[in-house]
């Protein structure tokens, strides 16, 4: 499987199709606009594959905005909490991911339609977001991690059954799939995930909005690996 590009749930199977999908989201933008929310963790999320991470979020990131550059192209600006921002070249990101991710991301695509199931379960009886008292739609709804969080499942997962990130196969999806995430080539390792994920997975519904405050938090708190 050659090396995608990876970054939260996001995943692209190419370079270009990944700077496709970032200039997209920037293009629909003027200069001086704040990013929507989804967006705003999209960017979060790639930003953290950048070298300077740690620096560029300072003491945690308030909100992105759409900005000039020297040469009046739309660019990327981190607004600090406390005030300050920054730059950040998204260019410096879109870079192939490490394997522990692009395997990260198989294994959320594994139990997606169980997710699928388990949010139009619970949106039978839970009609309101229980943080943001919005009410509740498959469409505006997402499925969170509230125990464990997915990473720690995933670990687990694979220290209990003496396997590694780097041991795991995966097979490129059709090119026509919606869903461009790597497939776990092993059956017999997807039916375990899937039963392990069923027994020890805690979830609940919440408003996309909240989830996506949630995710963006974790991300503002994620430590990349110090350089070597």
């Amino acid at each position: 499987m050659s090396k995608p590009i990876s970054f939260g749930n996001f995943q692209f199977r190419t370079k270009k199709s990944a700077t496709e999908e970032v200039r997209r989201r920037i293009n629909k933008y003027e200069f001086g606009d704040k990013l929507n929310i989804e967006d705003e963790l999209f960017f979060t999320s790639l930003f953290t594959l950048h070298s300077e991470y740690k620096n560029k979020k300072g003491v945690g990131i308030d909100h992105i905005k759409v900005e000039r550059d020297f040469h009046n192209n739309r660019c990327l600006y981190i607004h600090r909490v406390d005030g300050s921002k920054v730059d950040c070249s998204w260019t410096h990101c879109i870079r192939p991911a490490p394997q522990k991710s692009i395997v990260s991301i198989a294994f959320r695509r594994a139990v997606k339609d169980i997710i699928t199931s388990f949010k139009r379960e619970q949106l039978a009886f839970v009609k309101s977001c229980p943080e943001l008292g919005t009410d509740l739609s498959m469409s505006n709804s997402h499925a969170s991690y509230t125990g464990a969080s997915f990473e720690n499942l995933v670990d687990d997962f694979l220290n209990l059954n003496n396997l590694t990130y780097e041991s795991i196969t995966l097979t490129n999806p059709a090119p026509g799939d919606e869903d461009q995430r790597g497939i776990i080539s092993n059956p017999e390792i997807i039916n375990k995930w899937i039963e392990y994920h069923y027994k020890n997975a805690s979830i609940m519904i919440l408003s996309k909005e909240a989830n996506l405050r949630k995710l963006k938090q974790q991300l503002l708190d994620f430590k990349p690996a110090e350089s070597i």
